[in-house]
């Protein structure tokens, strides 16, 4: 047997074309040893979750979310959010790209993940206009569409304290059987706007709902008609760029969303007496693991057959004539872009090299700071056609269900794209919660027998 071969292993990329900002990426400053801390995970909506369960929701104002497309999101419930997952799901994700980057390749949220699991849809508008607005502006909205007139100090310019819509509903818990229609669709809207603005767009603010979405909900009839998920999703792809900044400690979103899709074996759950809820429900569980192994992370590549596509409720799959479009998303001042010919494996394709979208990969870093009385739909001419015509976006390729082979072309120009090891296996804390002290170790060790295999073929 020959001697021992001497090797050092190279981080990567090897090519900068496609990661081009690595240089401020939390992964570079891990390695060195700078940047080791669990993000913290910002979301408000814990008080809505314990109201419903104290208080169910009546079944006339379910019907109302239901309408609304926001059904699913509230039969999922309210998941334990494991910081450690989370941030080790960061540690991988590709601002660039808008994909966690994998050993063997990579992997994103799609739209078909968010219509499958929380049955929100993906068809529709998806732009609303900012206008300025006083607070006593703001106080007859809230007086028309929720029912009740909050305080001037309430208000923290365009937000509203989640404590002045937990106590209303607290005096309002229930709807007697003399209730109008009106009093029925309030109802509705003050949970349809805290599970939007609490959960699936939440932002840092932590104890604030941003009132900008609430005039979206004025006309319930119209309500589902909107791109919920691809507004839910463009908000989780712009926090997932901003905290895997090495200068970021937390992130927001739909954390949710996150979670659940690494939880693919806790048994589903159906209650009697209500419409199914979408395949998220399954992941409807009280728990975290406080020891989840920062840095090395495995991923199911084709996560839906097509018997569970075929299984799940209709409005969980309505939408699946757009789950592979390569179009910008939108969520007010930001836009992201969904790439899913970065990922076609998830699709159960076949996955071709991608070609670059033409896009500013600093995006992250704008905001809606400054910039009241903005009409985005005109803000955004540039990117807005690429959705309103979608359908002609769409990623199409050959069925290929079989693994990747080592020497596949994809493979081989992704691992000189890619970074190969974020965990330094010199820097072991001992006594970090969320870390396994080992897990660099053996990633590096796979790192090396991977490459070393690839030398003697």
């Amino acid at each position: 047997m020959a001697g021992n071969i001497a090797y050092q292993l190279d981080l990567g990329p090897l090519e900068s074309s496609v990661l081009t900002k690595q240089i401020t990426h939390r992964s570079r400053n891990i390695w060195d040893g700078s940047v080791n801390m669990i993000l913290n995970t910002r979301r408000c909506d814990g008080k809505f979750w314990d109201l419903v369960k104290k208080y169910p929701i009546p079944p006339r104002v379910l019907e109302m979310i239901q309408l609304s497309g926001l059904y699913g999101v509230h039969r999922s419930h309210q998941p334990m959010i494991d910081r450690s997952l989370i941030t080790s799901l960061v540690e991988r994700w590709c601002f660039e790209t808008h994909t966690f980057h994998f050993r063997t390749g990579e992997a994103t949220i799609t739209l078909q993940d968010i219509e499958v699991l929380y049955g929100l849809p993906v068809n529709g508008p998806v732009l609303g206009n900012e206008l300025i607005r006083t607070i006593g502006d703001w106080q007859n909205i809230c007086q028309r569409l929720l029912g009740f007139t909050p305080c001037p100090q309430d208000f923290n310019h365009t937000s509203l304290k989640v404590s002045a819509l937990n106590a209303y509903m607290l005096r309002q818990p229930q709807l007697t059987d003399i209730a109008t229609q009106d009093m029925v669709n309030q109802k509705a809207r003050c949970c349809m706007f805290w599970m939007i603005v609490g959960m699936m767009m939440a932002d840092t603010s932590g104890s604030f709902l941003k009132l900008m979405y609430l005039p979206m909900l004025e006309d319930v009839n119209a309500n589902g008609s909107y791109s919920w998920g691809s507004v839910t999703l463009a908000c989780l792809y712009h926090f997932l760029c901003k905290s895997s900044q090495s200068n970021q400690n937390e992130i927001a979103g739909f954390l949710p969303l996150l979670q659940v899709i690494a939880q693919r074996d806790i048994r589903n759950i159906f209650l009697a007496g209500l419409p199914r809820g979408p395949h998220a429900t399954r992941w409807f569980a009280h728990f975290s693991w406080t020891d989840t192994t920062k840095h090395v992370l495995k991923f199911i590549w084709e996560p839906y057959s097509d018997e569970l596509i075929e299984s799940i409720p209709d409005y969980c799959r309505i939408g699946r004539d757009i789950w592979c479009v390569r179009a910008p998303i939108f969520y007010w001042d930001v836009v992201e872009v969904h790439l899913p010919d970065q990922v076609m494996r998830q699709f159960g394709l076949k996955q071709m090299i991608p070609t670059s979208f033409l896009f500013d990969s600093t995006h992250f870093h704008h905001d809606r700071q400054g910039r009241p009385n903005t009409n985005w739909e005109l803000e955004h001419a540039q990117w807005s056609p690429f959705w309103n015509q979608r359908l002609q976006y769409i990623c199409e390729a050959p069925i290929n269900r079989e693994p990747l082979r080592y020497d596949d072309p994809y493979l081989i120009w992704f691992r000189r794209i890619t970074r190969l090891v974020i965990g330094n296996p010199t820097l072991r804390p001992q006594q970090q919660q969320g870390y396994v002290p080992n897990s660099t170790a053996y990633e590096t060790m796979v790192s090396i027998s991977l490459c070393s295999f690839a030398c003697l073929n």
